[in-house]
């Protein structure tokens, strides 16, 4: 396997499959690279891949009657989207937009689900996966909410960081917030207190990590 078909084994719903299995469906993983502000899926696009962030960051979002965007959740490498149309295709419900430039490993799902017609018991196995990673959203969702607001703008900061410390953003703090289910003025005091604590330094209105 090359250095995206890693990729495969980040995805829950794949990780029960034998190796020969994963090895098939490995050969189907084609890497794309898109760059900042790049639309992957618009809304009401019918999805035809899965895709896992391999490097980079992506966006969904919503933008309402007035135009204004509404940043729904940040996909870091190793998150990825699509999942929901690997039996079948379903439309997007949201614009997936590339952030920064970003390299995505991406599955076509007509011939990955060819693999499958092939073999019933990797259908089986994958109808199981996805009945099960459907049933524990709810549980990861509260999961996800029990994590401080300073871990998790911990994280998103560090994905941001140059290789000198330099936390150079692609958004706005307030749509990072957003993205992270936080509100601003709690993204502000999660930031104060990483300062207080000296992981992060303030210099002329820039945030740097401590090297």
């Amino acid at each position: 396997m090359d250095q995206y078909n890693r990729c495969l084994l980040q995805v829950p719903v794949f990780q029960a499959l034998t190796e020969d299995r994963l090895i098939a469906i490995s050969d189907l993983i084609e890497p794309r690279h898109y760059h900042a502000d790049e639309t992957i899926y618009d809304e009401a696009d019918v999805i035809e891949t899965l895709g896992v962030i391999h490097r980079g960051s992506v966006k969904l979002r919503k933008i309402n009657e007035d135009g204004k965007e509404r940043i729904l959740s940040i996909l870091y490498p190793g998150d990825y989207f699509g999942e929901a149309s690997l039996l079948i295709s379903k439309e997007s419900q949201y614009d997936i937009v590339a952030l920064e430039k970003s390299a995505i490993c991406t599955i076509e799902l007509d011939a990955f689900r060819a693999i499958m017609k092939r073999d019933e018991t990797m259908m089986l196995s994958m109808m199981d996966s996805l009945i099960q990673r459907i049933a524990s959203r709810d549980d990861l969702v509260i999961a996800e909410s029990l994590v401080p607001a300073k871990e998790r703008v911990l994280k998103a900061l560090a994905h941001y960081t140059t290789p000198d410390g330099l936390v150079q953003l692609p958004l706005t703090k307030k749509d990072l917030a957003s993205s992270l289910g936080i509100t601003p003025e709690t993204m502000s005091r999660a930031i104060n207190t990483l300062v207080l604590e000296g992981t992060l330094t303030k210099k002329d209105h820039e945030l740097y990590f401590k090297t």
